[in-house]
C-alpha cells in the first residue's frame, strides 16, 4: 500500500458537482462486481448531471443538513469523500475514487466525520451500507445488525447492510 498524499477539509456547496464526480467514479470503480449494470447506473445517476441534484445536493450542505468530509490532492482534485446527517445519526457513506482506494483516505475521511458527529452530541451513527463496502466498516468498527434493501428512486431496490457504531 502506497500512502496517499491528501488534505481533508470541509466540503462546501461549491464542491457539490466535483463531489458528485467523485462518487461516480467511486461507485463505477468498486460496485460493478456487486451489483446489476441497472443499480450501478441508477446509483450514480444520469450521465448528464442534472442541475437540480447539484443545487439540491449544495442546498443541504449550506444548511447543514448534510455535513461533508472531502479529502484532496495538490491539485484540488476530490479523492474522495464521506457524509453524516446528524439530525438522523447517519454516516450518509464515504466514497473513494478506486484508484486511490486502499491508501488510508477512506479511513481519514470516516475518523473526522466520527469526531465531527460527537462535537454534535451524536452517541451512534447509522447506515445503508453497500454490500461493496460493508468489510471497511466492520474494520472500522461498524457492527452489521441485518442484510437490508436500500430504495432507489426508481422503486428498484438496492441490497445493503445496515450497520451501527457507538461513539
Amino acid at each position: 500500500m502506497t500512502a496517499a498524499t491528501f488534505t481533508l477539509r470541509p466540503g462546501g456547496p461549491e464542491d457539490a458537482l466535483s463531489i458528485i464526480r467523485a462518487h461516480r467514479a467511486a461507485i463505477r470503480g468498486t460496485a460493478t462486481k456487486f451489483y446489476s449494470s441497472e443499480i450501478i447506473d441508477e446509483w450514480e445517476g444520469p450521465i448528464d448531471i442534472p442541475a437540480q441534484r447539484v443545487e439540491g445536493f449544495a442546498r443541504a450542505m449550506a444548511s447543514g443538513e448534510e455535513v461533508v468530509v472531502v479529502a484532496e490532492d495538490s491539485s484540488g482534485l476530490i479523492l474522495g469523500f464521506g457524509s453524516i446527517v446528524p439530525g438522523n445519526n447517519e454516516l450518509r457513506a464515504v466514497y473513494v475514487r478506486a484508484e486511490h482506494a486502499r491508501k488510508g483516505i477512506g479511513r481519514a475521511i470516516l475518523r473526522r466525520l466520527e469526531d465531527l458527529a460527537r462535537d454534535a452530541g451524536l452517541k451512534e451513527l447509522r447506515m445503508d451500507a453497500s454490500i461493496n463496502a460493508e468489510a471497511f466498516y466492520k474494520a472500522n468498527g461498524f457492527i452489521s445488525e441485518a442484510v437490508g434493501e436500500h430504495p432507489m428512486p426508481s422503486g428498484r431496490r438496492m441490497a445493503c447492510v445496515r450497520m451501527s457504531k457507538a461513539l
